[in-house]
C-alpha cells in the first residue's frame, strides 16, 4: 500500500510551489520533489482557415516561443471559465463555442499540473489586456501550415504541438460523421 508520510514546502515563488514529500510503499520509504501548480488551459484558436498562435517570451527558453494562448486556472475558476479570459487577455478574442479536446499531466515526473485543452472557435473581436510582463505578438497561421511551422521550430512546444495534432483528430471525426 502506498502512503503518504509527510509533505514540506522547500520553496514558495510566484506561481510555483515546491514541496518535498515522504511516502511509504512496501516498507519502502522514498522522497519526491514535486512542483505544485494546479490547473491550466492551453486553447487553439480557429477563424476560418487559420489558426492564432501567439509568440511569447519564456524565460526559462530564454526565448520567443511559438505556442497557443494558455493560462492558469485561478481559484474559484472552472477550466471553461479560464479558457474564455486567457484569450480575450491575450489574443483579444471571445470565444462564442469552446470544444473540450483533451486533459493532460504536463510533465508528471515533477509536476502536479493538469493542463485541459480548448478548441476555440466563433470569435470576437473584444481587445486583448495582457498582464503586466507577458510579452506577447499574435500571430495568424493557416491551418494546414500551422503543423508544419510548429515543428519546423528549434523545440517546439509541446502543448501547441498536442493541440495541433488533437485539431487534425478532431477534423478527421467531424469529416467521418457528416
Amino acid at each position: 500500500m502506498l502512503e503518504l508520510l509527510s509533505e514540506s514546502i522547500l520553496c514558495r515563488g510566484k506561481r510555483v510551489v515546491l514541496t518535498q514529500r515522504i511516502y511509504s510503499h512496501e516498507g519502502r520509504r522514498f522522497i519526491r520533489d514535486v512542483v505544485v501548480f494546479g490547473e491550466s488551459v492551453a486553447m487553439l484558436p480557429v477563424i476560418d482557415d487559420r489558426v492564432i498562435l501567439i509568440k511569447q517570451f519564456r524565460a526559462p527558453a530564454s526565448g520567443w516561443i511559438l505556442e497557443v494562448p494558455a493560462g492558469r486556472v485561478d481559484p474559484g475558476e472552472s477550466p471553461e471559465e479560464a479558457a474564455r479570459r486567457e484569450l480575450v487577455e491575450e489574443i483579444g478574442y471571445h470565444p462564442g463555442k469552446l470544444v473540450k479536446l483533451s486533459s493532460i499531466y504536463t510533465s508528471p515526473g515533477y509536476s502536479d499540473e493538469v493542463l485541459h485543452i480548448y478548441l476555440a472557435e466563433k470569435l470576437e473581436y473584444v481587445g486583448s489586456s495582457p498582464e503586466p510582463g507577458e510579452l506577447i505578438e499574435v500571430v495568424q497561421i493557416p491551418i494546414d501550415e500551422a503543423l508544419s511551422t510548429v515543428l519546423n521550430s528549434p523545440v517546439a512546444d509541446a502543448k501547441t504541438l498536442l493541440s495541433l495534432l488533437l485539431l487534425h483528430e478532431y477534423s478527421k471525426k467531424l469529416q467521418k460523421n457528416l
